[in-house]
């Protein structure tokens, strides 16, 4: 879900140790960071974005810092691209150096830095917890992450390749990440890698109950909702939830109905809205066709492109000059 309203993006540069402590204890509130190190070559700066329920900050400082920090009600974890960091939540602690990847601790803990530069990628716990729930449905107050560092090091090298491209998303400059299917589909995104990545409750479930067998009145009732939602942010659950079913429940039905996913059904019909618009734009109106693609949730104009060439065997460009 989002709050349909435009990217926020900020920014700063200083090389005032106080500004920057103060700018970083009004952004994360939980933290009270203590710079350590010579003031005269102190440089700090700091840019980052709020698209919906996703927030994405890069960050580089000189100084070493201490911080107190959290306790979170959101997830939050870190790609290190230089320097190191490390948290000591209690008796648990975890080292971050450059190229590693980390989830803070929910708790009150104390983070240290090193020279560092760092993209943290922050969700909604609530969030998190409703895609949990379409995997292997804990419920929601049940979910909990149960670990620090990634399982493995293919789980750590996943999420670098997420915040590497989270950060060449916010990067682009354009009104994409205002666009509220945009901005849904990145924090889906991001609430499943991390569900992958970092130890969790639905990775110890011993038993997953088989769905119950779902009627096809049901999985039209869900193709209704679908093309009436086309526009807004939808997940599975809210679905199954609008149908009186269970997310997995739902997934079953439409692989037995149809062949493929209820997620599946929706690019269709996003798709199909995307080439309505094409044929009704004005190219001499401003009307483009990565506009259009952003519009019905396509964030690749390449993937948009070749989705809209197999669909209506041409390329979207074609039908925008008609």
């Amino acid at each position: 879900m989002t709050d349909d309203r435009p990217a926020r993006r900020f920014e700063l540069s200083t090389r005032d140790p106080d500004v920057a402590r103060r700018a970083i204890a009004e952004a994360c509130g939980e933290h009270r960071p203590h710079f350590q190190g010579t003031r005269r070559d102190f440089h700090f700066a700091w840019r980052g974005v709020q698209a919906g329920p996703l927030g994405l900050t890069r960050a580089a400082h000189s100084m070493d810092a201490r911080a107190e920090t959290g306790p979170y009600p959101d997830f939050l974890a870190v790609h290190v691209t230089r320097g190191r960091c490390r948290f000591v939540d209690g008796d648990d602690e975890l080292l971050v150096p450059a190229g590693g990847v980390g989830r803070y601790p929910l708790r009150r803990s104390v983070l240290y830095w090193t020279d560092p530069v760092s993209t943290t990628v922050r969700l909604p716990m609530d969030l998190v917890a409703r895609v949990a729930a379409t995997r292997a449905q804990p419920a929601p107050h049940t979910f909990r992450f149960l670990g620090l560092a990634p399982v493995s090091p293919a789980a750590a090298r996943a999420w670098a390749h997420l915040s590497a491209f989270l950060c060449r998303m916010a990067a682009i400059g354009d009104d994409g990440l205002d666009q509220p299917l945009i901005q849904g589909s990145l924090a889906d995104l991001t609430a499943a890698t991390a569900l992958t990545v970092f130890p969790n409750t639905t990775m110890t479930s011993s038993y997953v109950p088989q769905p119950r067998r779902v009627a096809p009145s049901v999985v039209r009732r869900a193709q209704a909702y679908l093309d009436e939602h086309a526009a807004a942010p939808v997940t599975v659950a809210q679905v199954a939830a609008a149908c009186g079913v269970g997310p997995r429940g739902l997934q079953a039905a439409f692989q037995r109905h149809l062949g493929y996913s209820p997620l599946t059904y929706l690019r269709q019909v996003r798709l199909a809205r995307a080439h309505h618009d094409l044929l009704a734009a004005d190219p001499a109106g401003g009307e483009t066709v990565a506009g259009i693609a952003r519009r019905w949730g396509w964030t690749s104009p390449g993937r948009f492109a070749a989705a809209y060439r197999d669909a209506y065997g041409r390329q979207p460009r074609e039908t925008l000059r008609e």
